[in-house]
């Protein structure tokens, strides 16, 4: 039996469709450039998106290596870099510990410089070089902050550290350079020359001294808790401590991608997308294409030939939009990964550039081309030429005359509805799907309120603090004079500023009375459920234990008097509720009241109304008591404060009790049409003084909710407008084609009297009935939508949406499908009426 396995044909068949189609193949080639530039634009987001969650866990751990030793001799430092399975390693060598009680919850560690441990901590000296002098260091801005070290080169540094063998040192060094680290917050180093080190602990270097720190990075990380302890085996080492980065730990790395899932999850609107626009294209030539098809058919191509031809006119045409797609998902990914993952100084499209999203992009380009290629050939293949011949067939419409022989063209235009109905309603489902997306992200995006957003994170417009409260991890230094009266009257005098709120702390040691210590001891005591008291719920917080211990026992206690007025004593009379007494403005301007807080739980447990108070050498009454929320505070308080009583008391008072003492904040509120003037005003502040403050503007907070608020709809928002882009160029084609393809239909009408000024009106009139068969969809859908099923979509949405009416996107297409709907067939009547009617009537399809 004879066989036509003839394959090379298709590609020769494939080259003549190009040169014959080359507009449709151009259109072809960009559409694909669209789709493979949206699918490298999603799987760069959501690689950038997971890449930033793995690399903030990295941050945490503070190091770039995959495994940290610590405690190594030199020797045994020698037989770990040596393991096969490492890579490369960097050395750290300590000389101790900064142990100045300011440190708070920080380590910080005094050790000898090494460049390529310090890449690996990202602890490289921004401003200034690291030492290269003996005595001569160099520090994180954090630690400046919370020991008052000035932000000059030259600068005298006064450290308190501690010795490997727990011997406290004070010494003198020269500051040389500083540097910001999101790595920094919990543990940085202090860098300082071998020669120092060497004059501080003379056997630092010693072979048998146990003080260096290994960072391990491995050519395959996997397990790394297995390989960290595989590699001591292995070497003949002892159970050295050792850590991991939490950046390559399987759980942490399973949260980054479901993190990032919802930046991968628009691939599938990308596809089906996709899919409608280059299956559209390829459709506006269907009728050709099938008489092309029928008549190679004949000839004996077989069903094999034709997928092989269409499959490889598929590679072709997604060959041509790789390279553009490439560029353009690259150049979006450019634009808009920086206002998605925030916080980096370089740009997070280069820092997390890989690739792998090309390759993905690529075969998903690739697959997606081919299912509209090859769909609608598995029904083309299994027909006869003959009937590929009657799927072309023009269907001219019923006789033109009505019962009384006569009609009008408004009538005859109402028929277009019932020509090509299965496209008809597709391109109306399409533009349907489409305005229903744009309407739920516009809803969306217009209905989070930025107000109840700035509300919520500052009660006031803008904050400054101290550079030791500049995180929650670092101890608020009372000593230091980041903020000095001078800088509180010049914000005053500023024109933009409305108001200016001041508050000071300060730590006292005090002893409790009979009544308050059997007060607090019996409050801590009861029943906090039905396992255990109100003391041992608070069991994980060992410095609060300790202080409530040392408070049972003694009854002395570490109190925080915090000085305020403004905006700070309203945020404390709004959301700590008194649990005695009330609040008095005249008593408490006097001076001689104070209000009493204590935790933030039911119940009386510190001073209460009426009773007194000794603070220096003024006696105090108590106002009223409340349940008070520290979270206005910045930094934190010492350990020793961990289990406190506050004292509020007015500014006045406080500098009566503590006079010299600088402010720990700031709260300040604006004029908020002057907003770009006075954060200028506070940058050029900030750089001008030598003394660490932290700022937190405004714009910061705006910024970050605009930042969130477009994160939420970008992607869906970019997948909507290509869904409507394809839902337009459907409806073009459906115009186009419901016109071109009534050449001789037109033609008989012609030839039974209509004229062209007739025929003009006929399908304006039928672009007039399709628009408005459109829009008697979109509309009562649309609004419909709004109206009755985004309530409950923005009620999920988020706690700052607020339901807002928005229909825009309905309101712009639908004059923009009336323009459409009218043009298109009027522009292609001037093609379909070429030639004299004989001719058009003579023609073969």
């Amino acid at each position: 039996m004879l066989a036509n396995n003839n394959l090379k044909v298709c590609w020769t068949l494939a080259r003549r469709d190009f040169c014959f189609h080359r507009v449709k193949n151009a259109v072809l080639a960009l559409a694909v450039a669209l789709v493979a530039g949206l699918y490298t634009f999603v799987f760069l987001l959501g690689g950038a998106v997971e890449g930033a969650y793995l690399l903030n866990y990295q941050y945490t751990y503070g190091s770039t290596s995959h495994i940290l030793y610590t405690g190594l001799t030199a020797h045994q430092a020698d037989l770990l870099s040596q393991h096969p399975n490492v890579k490369s390693t960097v050395r750290l060598s300590t000389v101790g510990v900064l142990s100045d009680p300011m440190m708070g919850q920080r380590l910080v560690k005094l050790a000898v410089t090494d460049q390529d441990y310090a890449e690996t901590v990202l602890s490289i000296p921004t401003t200034g070089s690291l030492p290269q002098q003996p005595g001569e260091i160099a520090l994180d801005e954090f630690t400046m902050g919370s020991l008052g070290v000035l932000k000059e080169i030259g600068a005298s540094v006064t450290l308190e550290w501690t010795d490997a063998v727990g011997q406290t040192h004070t010494d003198e060094f020269t500051l040389c350079g500083w540097w910001a680290s999101p790595t920094n917050f919990t543990e940085a180093c202090a860098w300082i020359t071998a020669d120092t080190a060497k004059a501080l602990v003379p056997d630092y270097d010693r072979e048998t001294t146990a003080n260096l720190t290994l960072g391990v990075t491995l050519h395959q990380p996997r397990n790394l808790e297995a390989q960290a302890a595989q590699l001591l085996t292995d070497q003949g080492l002892p159970e050295l401590p050792f850590t991991t980065n939490l950046a390559y730990n399987d759980a942490r790395m399973e949260a980054a991608s479901q993190q990032a899932q919802p930046y991968y999850a628009p691939a599938l609107l990308v596809l089906l997308c996709g899919f409608l626009m280059v299956f559209a294209i390829v459709q506006v030539t269907a009728q050709q294409d099938r008489t092309w098809l029928a008549g190679l058919k004949a000839l004996g191509l077989t069903p094999r030939q034709l997928r092989r031809y269409l499959l490889e006119k598929g590679i072709a045409v997604t060959a041509l939009g790789l390279i553009p797609g490439f560029l353009i998902g690259f150049g979006l990914d450019l634009a808009i990964t920086p206002r998605v993952v925030v916080g980096m100084e370089q740009n997070p499209a280069f820092y997390f550039l890989s690739w792998i999203p090309f390759v993905l992009a690529a075969l998903c380009t690739l697959g997606t081309v081919l299912l509209a290629y090859l769909l609608p050939a598995w029904r083309l293949s299994r027909m006869t030429p003959a009937q590929t011949m009657r799927e072309n067939t023009p269907r001219i419409g019923h006789s033109i005359g009505s019962d009384n022989g006569m009609v009008t063209l408004p009538r005859l235009a109402l028929r277009i509805l019932g020509q090509s109905k299965g496209r008809g309603a597709l391109a109306v489902l399409i533009m349907l799907l489409a305005v229903l997306l744009l309407t739920d992200i516009r809803m969306q995006y217009v209905s989070l309120q930025e107000d109840l957003y700035l509300s919520a994170f500052s009660p006031w417009d803008y904050s400054i603090a101290d550079a030791s409260a500049a995180t929650s991890y670092q101890r608020y230094n009372e000593r230091n004079q980041g903020i000095p009266q001078e800088m509180v009257d010049e914000l005053k005098t500023r024109p933009e500023v409305t108001s200016v709120s001041a508050l000071k702390s300060r730590e006292v040691t005090l002893t409790a009375d009979d009544t308050l210590h059997q007060r607090v001891v019996d409050y801590y005591n009861q029943p906090y459920d039905e396992t255990m008291t109100l003391k041992e719920s608070q069991a994980a917080y060992p410095d609060w234990m300790e202080g409530l211990d040392r408070f049972t026992e003694s009854g002395d206690y570490t109190a925080v008097v915090v000085g305020l007025d403004g905006a700070y004593l309203r945020y404390i009379l709004e959301y700590c509720p008194f649990t005695s007494g009330s609040f008095d403005q005249t008593a408490f301007e006097s001076g001689d009241s104070v209000i009493a807080g204590g935790v933030n739980y039911d119940g009386v447990s510190c001073l209460e109304a009426g009773e007194t108070l000794q603070l220096g050498e003024k006696t105090f009454t108590v106002m009223g008591s409340l349940m008070h929320d520290n979270t206005y505070l910045e930094g934190s308080n010492s350990p020793e404060a961990s289990f406190t009583f506050y004292y509020l008391v007015p500014l006045s008072v406080f500098d009566e009790l503590f006079p010299g003492q600088c402010y720990r904040q700031l709260a300040v509120d604006i004029d908020h049409s002057q907003q770009a003037p006075f954060e200028a005003f506070l940058n050029q502040y900030e750089q001008g003084v030598n003394r660490g403050i932290s700022i937190t503007l405004r714009s910061d907070y705006q910024e970050n909710f605009e930042n969130s608020r477009l994160n939420m709809v970008l992607i869906i928002g970019m997948v909507g407008a290509v869904l409507l882009g394809i839902a337009v160029l459907n409806f073009i084609n459906l115009l186009v084609t419901q016109t071109v393809s009534r050449r001789k239909e037109f033609a008989v009408y012609q030839s039974l009297g209509m004229t062209l000024g007739q025929l003009r009106r006929l399908v304006l009139l039928e672009g007039a009935v399709s628009a408005a068969g459109m829009a008697a969809v979109l509309i009562p859908a649309t609004l419909t939508f709004a109206l009755w099923v985004m309530p409950g979509v923005i009620a999920e949405t988020s706690w700052v949406a607020v339901y807002t009416f928005d229909v825009l996107p309905l309101w712009v297409i639908l004059p923009v499908v009336a323009v459409l709907a009218l043009a298109t067939p009027f522009l292609c009547l001037g093609f379909v009426t070429k030639g004299t009617i004989q001719e058009r009537l003579g023609t073969v399809e």
